[in-house]
């Protein structure tokens, strides 16, 4: 079985406020703003399972690239979201990104 090609979708970005109820303010007085990544932003997963261009590094090793490689290879969470889809996040406590990734049908 060849791996499946896959879209990611950024479902929905946080910004501290609503993960902690106010701005985060660094030591040097600064506030985290919300990620770089915008809410319905898609990249396209390469054959080798590569990280899109611009994609977090962060969130692409910690906690999307597992979905990735399942789908790629045909896994899937039936019960959950279909064969097709798995929704997952960045694990980044004060400003998390929520994907949804999905098999392309070609």
């Amino acid at each position: 079985m060849s791996p499946s090609k896959l879209k990611i979708t950024v479902v929905k970005v946080f910004e501290p406020k609503d993960v902690i109820g106010e701005d985060f303010i660094k030591s040097d007085g600064k506030p985290i703003p919300k990620c770089f990544l915008k809410q319905g932003q898609e990249f396209l997963v390469k054959d080798a399972g590569e990280k899109p261009d611009g994609f977090c590094e962060h969130a692409w090793w910690v906690s999307v690239y597992k979905s990735v490689s399942i789908l790629r290879f045909g896994g899937g969470v039936p019960d959950w979201t279909g064969e097709d889809t798995i929704y997952t996040a960045c694990p980044d406590g004060i400003r998390p990104v929520c994907f949804k990734i999905e098999r392309v049908k070609e």
